[in-house]
């Protein structure tokens, strides 16, 4: 599993913002020219964030949704959560106060008939336009009450130098849970660290689904399909992986989303360290990635 800070939420509302009923964005989502679309809402969402309002911006989220960025190491649970971190990216004395942003839509997909995608790219620059941070975002949006909010958002920064650590760190146990298919997850993250510490390329990209998107820090842009991600696998992020769980929901119809944190030790023992959040579909016995987005600390 191949992070970005508290403006991280501004471009995953930026990305998804709702729309007026569910047919309407299903066949927005499937229409060949989506990303006109999605930039057309996603500008009333720009709107909101630069008069600075956090409350507008938490309304174009489920009420469970999860949050996964780089700062603070830890999800973000549910809107009051999420309203508190979006008040504290524009209070004054923020970094990103009075900032404004820009967003590239790579890819957005529908799912289920109420699950959709979406992966990009994204600036935050100050008044002088200076970029303040970039990065990519990969976020999980759930149609309800006549529009498409975000159910998870999993959105990591491009650091401006590595963040290395000088000692090995110990992941925390993963999450155990009885819902629904959580085995197959749980084999899923683990046959991910072995395939990768083994440098299987085939059998990283198995674990895909055959039309998956990845978006991970380790490669350039969004990666689409299980072929272009076996081609592109560099395992750039250190010699040995290791994952946990710290977080699992499924979402009925074959879906679910996971959540957890990840470790890199590269050849030189320097510890490399992010986070992921990713989208998994369950086929037979297997949970199988739709996207994987993850990044560093």
């Amino acid at each position: 599993m191949k992070l970005f800070n508290y403006a991280s939420i501004l471009l995953c509302g930026l990305l998804l913002v709702g729309c007026a009923n569910k047919t309407s964005q299903q066949k927005a989502v499937k229409n060949p020219d989506t990303k006109t679309v999605m930039k057309e809402l996603s500008n009333r969402f720009i709107s909101a964030w630069n008069v600075a309002d956090a409350q507008a911006i938490t309304a174009e989220f489920t009420n469970d949704a999860v949050r996964v960025i780089s700062n603070p190491m830890s999800p973000i649970k549910g809107k009051n959560a999420i309203l508190k971190a979006f008040e504290a990216t524009f209070e004054e004395g923020s970094e990103f106060y009075n900032s404004h942003i820009e967003v590239d839509i790579v890819e957005s997909q529908f799912v289920s008939n109420d699950i959709y995608l979406v992966a990009g790219r994204f600036r935050i620059l100050d008044k002088n336009n200076n970029i303040l941070e970039s990065g990519k975002v990969g976020n999980v949006l759930r149609y309800e009450e006549g529009k498409i909010k975000i159910l998870l958002e999993s959105a990591h920064r491009t650091p401006k130098a590595p963040l290395v650590a000088e000692s090995g760190i110990d992941l925390e146990n993963s999450f155990i849970s009885a819902e629904p298919h959580f085995d197959k997850i749980q084999a899923s993250v683990a046959n991910y660290i072995s395939n990768y510490n083994s440098k299987d390329k085939e059998g990283i990209a198995m674990l895909f689904i055959e039309d998956a998107v990845q978006n991970v820090n380790s490669k350039e842009g969004i990666v689409l399909g299980r072929e272009q991600i076996k081609e592109t696998e560099n395992y750039s992020d250190g010699g040995t992986l290791n994952a946990n769980i710290s977080g699992y929901r499924y979402l009925g119809n074959d879906l679910a989303i996971a959540y957890g944190n990840w470790v890199a030790i590269d050849d030189n023992n320097n510890t490399i360290i992010g986070q992921w959040g990713n989208l998994f579909k369950i086929k037979g016995d297997d949970a199988l990635l739709i996207m994987e987005s993850a990044g560093l600390r």
